[in-house]
């Protein structure tokens, strides 16, 4: 099961939760420029949504569990915003919710920049005794990406089983910081029930490439 410190702050992240909703939705209201700041109560059933893909072994520490609920915050409300000034209150309401509810002491304990992906590991090996249309896949363990080094060799893995497999498209990517988080976001929602994004950028930035 999960640890007992986590056990009894999730109720205290429920509050917490609601009220940078509530703060969010308040102050970015929606503009010709920003209609799609809209927010609602579906918001706060995808954030949980998305805390409850992890599994109890994989939070070992308050830190984790803390940096999964800020995670989970930023990409169902503020994956949205279109500048970085939105990002920055965003982060600052954050902390200052955080803060006014747990503590600045805890609040300490909140990651800077947390990510959490579920391709990080292998598929188990063949054992001889499955059967021919047995295809062994990878499990999908959602969990805190351990350094951006390993997860660019890991991407870089994927490319090329990819380019090997689809014949005639191969890709040719480089997998900079910013690239691996958009896969990142990228990835969560291809990985959520009834995920859906809109790609908006300007041509050749590599969106479309990404998604694939």
């Amino acid at each position: 099961g999960f640890i007992k410190e986590a056990i009894e702050i999730i109720p205290k992240l429920v509050i917490c939760t609601r009220k940078l909703w509530q703060e969010t939705k308040n102050k970015l209201l929606p503009t010709p420029a920003k209609f799609h700041y809209i927010f609602n109560l579906r918001d706060l059933s995808r954030i949980w949504e998305g805390v409850l893909n992890v599994e109890s072994d994989t939070i070992t520490s308050l830190d984790i569990l803390l940096g999964l609920w800020k995670h989970e915050c930023t990409r169902v409300i503020a994956d949205r915003f279109t500048n970085p000034e939105d990002t920055a209150w965003f982060d600052k309401c954050l902390m200052k919710v955080f803060a006014e509810e747990l503590g600045d002491e805890l609040a300490k304990s909140v990651p800077e920049e947390p990510y959490f992906v579920d391709f990080l590991r292998d598929p188990p090996e063949a054992t001889g005794d499955e059967g021919d249309d047995v295809e062994l896949e990878a499990p999908k363990i959602y969990e805190p990406i351990p350094s951006y080094g390993e997860i660019e060799e890991r991407l870089t893995n994927f490319l090329q089983q990819y380019n090997e497999t689809v014949r005639g498209s191969g890709m040719d990517l480089v997998f900079f910081k910013d690239a691996m988080v958009h896969f990142f976001k990228i990835s969560r929602i291809i990985g959520t029930d009834r995920g859906n994004a809109l790609l908006v950028g300007v041509g050749g930035s590599g969106k479309q490439s990404l998604t694939r």
